[in-house]
């Protein structure tokens, strides 16, 4: 069974790094545990997190990952550094294990309806994948997923890391035998660094 105080407070013993991101957003914001209170945890640097927003957070203790959710119950709190850059985490909820199978890669399509379309199936797969755009391929007769000119969001991510959204624009590259080649030409990146050791893991994981 998870507990979560006891992890929190190892954290901040530590100091270790965690990731939040709001529910509505779609970058990951890096951040510091300070110290556990009564009423919830208090975090250092979680830039653009906002009071009153609901975040998902990340955090790595004694070499598991976790995942659980939050709500930013104050800001401008004094932390460490003499500064009130702290952010008050309360309503600590869904501890999971965030850890996945060795090996296992996030690569995914998350469509304007509907839920996330994986790149690894059958139907939908990756065929190379590059910072500036990514090729797909999909049968000829599938639902459609990717209209040609539009925008969409992907998902990536490596095993024990936080996953990673990104804005792609949609262009059809080849409409061949019973299937359609596209390349989704990558927009928007908040973290070029992040996004580069992303990356680089999925292509040495699949050979590419």
């Amino acid at each position: 069974m998870i507990d979560p105080r006891s992890l929190l407070e190892r954290a901040a013993e530590q100091r270790l790094p965690c990731e939040l991101m709001p529910r509505t957003g779609t970058e990951w914001s890096r951040a510091t545990v300070e110290r556990v209170e009564r009423g919830g945890v208090v975090v250092r640097g979680a830039d653009g997190v906002l009071s009153g927003s609901d975040v998902r957070c990340w955090i790595r203790v004694d070499g598991v990952a976790y995942a659980f959710d939050a709500s930013v119950v104050r800001t401008s709190v004094p932390v460490s550094d003499r500064s009130d850059s702290g952010v008050m985490l309360g309503f600590i909820d869904h501890w999971e294990v965030a850890t996945r199978a060795p090996g296992h890669l996030l690569l995914e399509v998350l469509p304007p309806t509907g839920g996330p379309v994986s790149l690894l199936g059958a139907a939908v797969q990756i065929v190379e994948i590059e910072p500036q755009v990514w090729t797909v391929t999909t049968p000829a007769d599938a639902p459609l997923i990717f209209v040609e000119g539009g925008s969409l969001r992907l998902r990536i991510g490596l095993p024990d890391k936080p996953p990673m959204e990104l804005t792609a624009r949609v262009r059809r590259l080849t409409h061949g035998s019973g299937h359609l080649l596209y390349g989704l030409a990558i927009q928007d990146v908040g973290d070029p660094e992040r996004y580069a050791d992303l990356i680089g893991g999925v292509r040495e994981s699949l050979g590419l």
